[in-house]
């Protein structure tokens, strides 16, 4: 008989006891499949593989390849979006399968013989058969790496570029020797987060890998003994018996680690990354489960977000930025023309890898001069600048971000009016700029009612935004119907 999705919904708590064993069974990096689910009502395509796994001591479920759902059921619509749903437990996993839609899109099979009545044996013989070697996922170029950026991250084109050039090269080294490190910095709200967070959904869907994300805050990390929240406490001391933030490279070795305004962490705490940014490796204050003394980061990759000025730090510090961009200077008649480094074109492979070295060279060296130690600022492979956004980028990541809480409320949006943009766009602008953290609040604010109500007749189908902000409406995009 097959298996249906909607059989996890009424599946009894023994079934879900033996399939929470079989997880846990599991080698790491491994995904228990069920191939041919039937899904709910409203997917296309009717039947995908569904896969389970656990990493880093979370849950996951997720659906291979596209799935289009039209319903209107929150965890299908979770499901259907083709990101892996996390979860810290197994009964948050178990509610989450048990939230989704009954029935099947796929109908039983007609009136006819059963499976028991045929003799396999018989019909076919597998003796002399063999099964083809499962191929290796291939590694991603960086192109492809930039491109799937490039629709989580609006407006950072240069940025973008870079970390998935050197994400792309560090996946294709089968044995590095030390693991890849970042540091993203620029003004607050311009999307380096948001790039930290994108890096290992995209890696995980391209690449051969599923990668594990660790993200910490390290504005909480000011005291010098902070680091053994990263380490382990020494014995006899509080926090011995807790699990350090390092220890998830043991559960999954492919994990990256996000550690969020680095400006704020104490210098003690920076310390702890030279040897594992430059030897791949760091000292456990305890033996590991793998019965070792030591974490292992080669596979690994570390991302630093810092609100930083180091561009503008260079460029004002007298003999620092103006002479080492010089590229030429040549006498033209009575002129003097002057180029520099940055005028070169950022086109090919080449290009690109020494676009990289000269602006990490020239952030690192900033780095340094607004007082961290030379030998800590070594060690980061990559420095990548984000810049401010344009007011271009501001007004598509606010039409991504309407698009976003549609599908909160079950909606598909497939037009919205330039009138509510327009009216959004004035209603954030607070101070001197139009500030990316206020979209979401005043999304919700002028909107949240107006969706809720068309998410209650919508039924899951793609509608348009129309009208004003005062009084908007969802016209569904098939039939042109008001439906609010």
């Amino acid at each position: 008989m097959q298996l249906r999705l909607s059989d996890f919904t009424g599946a009894s708590d023994q079934d879900y006891r033996r399939l929470q064993r079989n997880i846990d069974s599991l080698p790491p990096r491994q995904v228990l499949l069920f191939d041919g689910c039937a899904l709910p009502p409203g997917s296309s395509p009717a039947q995908a593989t569904v896969g389970m796994y656990k990493e880093s001591a979370c849950y996951a479920v997720y659906i291979e390849g596209p799935v289009r759902y039209s319903g209107r059921n929150r965890a299908m619509v979770n499901l259907s979006s083709g990101l892996h749903q996390f979860f810290r437990s197994f009964i948050e996993m178990k509610r989450f399968l048990k939230s989704l839609p009954s029935g099947a899109a796929v109908p039983e099979p007609a009136s006819g013989p059963d499976m028991e009545e045929y003799d396999l044996g018989s019909i076919a013989s597998v003796d002399e058969l063999s099964l083809l070697q499962q191929a290796t996922t291939a590694i991603p170029d960086y192109k492809t790496v930039q491109r799937e950026m490039e629709r989580h991250i609006i407006g950072q084109e240069k940025a973008v570029e870079t970390i998935a050039h050197q994400a792309a090269l560090h996946l294709s080294k089968s044995r590095p020797r030390k693991p890849l490190s970042f540091i993203m910095y620029g003004p607050s709200g311009i999307g380096k987060s948001e790039a930290a967070k994108a890096l290992p959904k995209v890696l995980s869907r391209l690449g051969p890998h599923n990668f594990a994300t660790v993200w910490t805050e390290l504005n909480t990390f000011t005291e010098a003994h902070s680091v053994y929240r990263l380490t382990g406490s020494p014995p006899g001391y509080v926090g011995y018996d807790d699990a350090p933030i390092f220890e998830a490279a043991i559960n999954n070795p492919h994990t990256i680690f996000i550690f969020d305004e680095l400006d704020k962490a104490h210098p003690e705490v920076l310390k702890t990354f030279m040897s594992i940014l430059d030897e791949g490796r760091c000292a456990a204050r305890k033996e590991l489960e793998n019965q070792s003394r030591e974490y292992d980061f080669h596979h690994c990759i570390f991302i630093f977000t810092s609100n930083f000025r180091l561009t503008d730090q260079a460029k004002n510090k007298v003999g620092f930025a103006a002479g080492d961009e010089i590229e030429s200077i040549n006498h033209e008649g009575e002129a003097v023309a002057v180029s520099y480094q940055g005028d070169m074109p950022a086109e090919g492979f080449g290009a690109v890898t020494k676009r990289i070295f000269r602006d990490t060279e020239a952030a690192r060296k900033a780095f340094v001069e607004i007082g961290v130690l030379r030998e800590i600022a070594s060690r980061f492979n990559c420095f990548v600048e984000f810049q401010e956004l344009s007011d271009k980028a501001k007004m598509q990541i606010l039409a991504k971000q309407v698009i976003e809480t549609g599908f909160e409320y079950g909606i598909r949006l497939t037009y919205i009016a330039s009138a509510i943009l327009q009216e959004l766009i004035n209603a954030s602008m607070t101070g001197e700029a139009l500030t990316v953290r206020s979209f979401k609040s005043v999304i919700e604010g002028y909107l949240s009612a107006a969706f809720a109500e068309a998410g209650a007749h919508s039924q899951g189908q793609t509608v348009r935004l129309e009208g004003t902000l005062e009084t908007p409406s969802f016209v569904n995009a098939q039939e042109s119907l008001s439906i609010s």
